[in-house]
């Protein structure tokens, strides 16, 4: 059995993650592929099998993030998924509602949360973050996220008002 979670750790050291190969290395496949431009992801599950699936006329940086925020139900939430598929709809919460799976709004939360601390780890913010220089673009391009995520993530932290 791996350990997952040093798995984990080992692409979190070093910017930008490697979110690809670290799906991979976790025995999961990963696609990208045309979606509704609603759909932002899905991770389906076939047997013991997982595969991630993002949407491919997104842009890369919400990609990424899409692709983290996938991993993060596998971590988290893999025991609610059945055989199918888990999707993910951008902005909307009937959505939610719709899903036949186990998937709660909250955890959209906890899965959107692993993706933004996998990202956009809070120790690298809180050692290169400069608030005189509010240096959040230059934090952005080297976490590969965009700059809106970088400032939302800088908020949560307490770093940025």
């Amino acid at each position: 059995m791996i350990d997952e979670m040093a798995i984990v750790k080992k692409y979190a050291a070093h910017l930008p993650v490697e979110v690809n190969a670290l799906i991979r290395e976790l025995g999961l496949t990963y696609f990208e592929a045309p979606m509704p431009s609603e759909n932002s992801g899905r991770i389906h599950k076939d047997g013991s099998d997982f595969t991630i699936t993002v949407n491919a006329s997104e842009g890369p940086q919400r990609r990424r993030f899409t692709a983290a925020h996938e991993l993060g139900h596998y971590l988290l939430h893999r025991d609610l998924l059945p055989d199918g598929a888990h999707l993910d709809r951008l902005f909307n919460a009937q959505g939610y509602e719709e899903a036949n799976d186990g998937i709660r709004p909250h955890h959209e939360v906890q899965a959107n949360q692993f993706a933004a601390n996998l990202l956009m780890p809070a120790t690298f913010l809180r050692t290169h973050y400069d608030p005189a220089a509010d240096n959040y673009k230059e934090l952005a391009r080297n976490c590969a996220v965009s700059s809106r995520a970088m400032q939302v993530r800088l908020k949560a932290l307490g770093l940025r008002g």
